[in-house]
């Protein structure tokens, strides 16, 4: 599995249970517990990668920014792996929610569910075999860190968003 793969994986495999939590202690309204649109950029399928209709969901676009290599010994029998990740959650402010702060709430409520999940799968995050939270281990990083995250809107297609960088690293990986 590709790293990008690995990490819409991992945020569509927690995000219910996660919601869940978050609407059980208060942190986020029910309404807004709502499972995104998750989207590799580089999909193929029509409306996926390069145009997409967030009319009817919001979406959270999942991109690698790059991916460094270091080879820790000196016959390069392992190596150690960090790759560099954007996240843009988007949300269409429409004039149909029920009321002006509708959108910037759930906007608020995405990026907690999101910042929850990478926080809690900070240290040797894993995604299994057939989706879930246990089982078969199909892929695992060692580290993952959100670094930082900044204002992403455009005011004229009413959108509003966060845009996430995260990273992650394998370490000591054979060869």
């Amino acid at each position: 599995m590709d790293e990008v793969s690995f990490i819409v994986r991992l945020l569509n495999d927690n995000w219910a249970a996660t919601a869940t939590t978050l609407t059980n202690n208060g942190s986020i309204v029910a309404s807004h517990a709502v499972t995104p649109k998750f989207i590799d950029v580089r999909s193929i399928v029509p409306k996926e990668g390069r145009r997409v209709d967030v009319d009817s969901q919001e979406v959270v676009i999942v991109f690698e920014d790059s991916a460094t290599t270091s080879y820790p010994t000196i016959d390069y029998a392992v190596r150690n792996e960090t790759f560099n990740f954007t996240l843009h959650i988007r949300v269409l402010h429409r004039r149909d929610f029920p009321n002006a702060t509708y959108s910037r709430d759930r906007l608020q409520a995405l990026y907690r569910i999101t910042r929850y999940i990478l926080e809690h799968n900070s240290l040797r995050p894993t995604v299994y075999v057939g989706g879930g939270t246990s089982g078969t281990i199909e892929e695992s990083a060692e580290l993952l860190k959100l670094t930082s995250r900044s204002e992403a809107n455009d005011r004229g297609k009413r959108l509003l968003g966060y845009k996430l960088s995260v990273e992650m690293k394998r370490i000591g990986r054979n060869t």
